[in-house]
C-alpha cells in the first residue's frame, strides 16, 4: 500500500490550487461550526505525496472500505447489514437517476466509509474528464444505523470518463450532521487522478460504481485505506 498520508514517502501528490463550490445552500448548521471552528478539524491538511499506480483506480479518501459487491442487472445491490438485517439497495434511488444508473448495471459497486477523525477531502480516483454531476438536496440521518440515509440524504454525484475509455460514477453521500458538500471540478474540464475532487464538513460516506468487466478490486470490505492506495485495476481485455 501507498505511504501514509501523515507520513509522506511518495515521489509526488498531482494537485492544483483547488477553487471549491459550494454544493447546495449554505445552511444555519454549517455556519454555526465554521464560526466555532469545528470544521477546521475535519478539513485539515497534512502534506501528501504518493505516487499513482499506472492503470489503477487509487483511493479517494482516507477510508474504511464498508461495501464491495456487484450490482445485478435489475440495478439491486446488496449493502452491509445492520444489526444483523440484509440490505438491498438499487443504484437507481442512490444515484436519482435510472438512465444513469443504467450504464452501471451488471458491474460492481465499492462504498467507503470516512469516520469523523479520517481526512475529509476527496481526490479524483482517477484520470478523465467530468463528463456531468448532480447535487440533490436531502436528509442528514446516520448512515451508519439507518438504511434511509443511503438514498435520502444529501449527496453529489459526478460522472468520469476515464482515460481508459469507460465512465466512473463517484457520490459524495451526506452523514449525520454533515453540513457542507463542496466540489472543486467543472463539468467538461480533464482531470488527472490524485486532483482535488472534494470536501465533507463533517462525517460522510463515499459510492463508486463501474461498468460491468471493467476492473478488478484490491481492496476489501473492512480494509482500512488511506489516499492515494491502490484498489482497483483495470481489466487487461480495457487495456487491450
Amino acid at each position: 500500500m501507498s505511504p501514509n498520508p501523515t507520513n509522506p514517502r511518495g515521489s509526488r501528490f498531482l494537485r492544483r490550487s483547488p477553487d471549491y463550490q459550494k454544493s447546495g445552500r449554505v445552511t444555519p448548521v454549517e455556519k454555526v461550526a465554521d464560526l466555532f471552528g469545528v470544521n477546521k478539524v475535519f478539513l485539515r491538511r497534512p502534506p501528501l505525496d504518493f505516487k499513482p499506480v499506472e492503470n489503477h483506480l487509487l483511493s479517494p479518501a482516507q477510508s474504511k472500505v464498508e461495501t464491495l459487491t456487484n450490482i445485478g442487472d435489475n440495478l439491486e445491490l446488496e449493502e452491509k447489514a445492520i444489526f444483523g438485517r440484509q440490505r438491498n439497495l438499487s443504484l437507481s434511488d442512490i444515484l436519482k437517476d435510472s438512465e444513469l444508473a443504467s450504464k452501471f448495471a451488471g458491474g460492481s459497486y465499492a462504498k467507503l466509509y470516512l469516520a469523523p477523525w479520517d481526512l475529509h477531502f476527496l481526490v479524483f480516483p482517477a484520470s478523465g474528464r467530468v463528463a456531468d454531476y448532480s447535487y440533490k438536496a436531502g436528509l442528514a440521518v446516520p448512515l451508519l444505523f439507518m438504511k434511509s440515509g443511503d438514498v435520502l440524504n444529501e449527496r453529489l454525484s459526478v460522472t468520469i470518463q476515464t482515460e481508459w475509455g469507460f465512465p466512473i460514477v463517484f457520490v459524495m453521500i451526506g452523514s449525520w450532521m454533515v453540513n457542507g458538500i463542496h466540489h472543486a471540478f467543472h463539468v467538461g474540464q480533464e482531470y488527472s487522478k490524485g486532483e482535488d475532487l472534494g470536501y465533507f464538513k463533517v462525517g460522510s460516506s463515499v459510492v463508486m460504481a463501474c461498468p460491468p468487466e471493467t476492473v478488478e478490486w484490491l481492496c476489501r470490505p473492512g480494509e482500512k485505506l488511506q489516499i492515494g492506495d491502490p484498489i482497483a485495476k483495470v481489466q487487461p481485455r480495457i487495456l487491450g
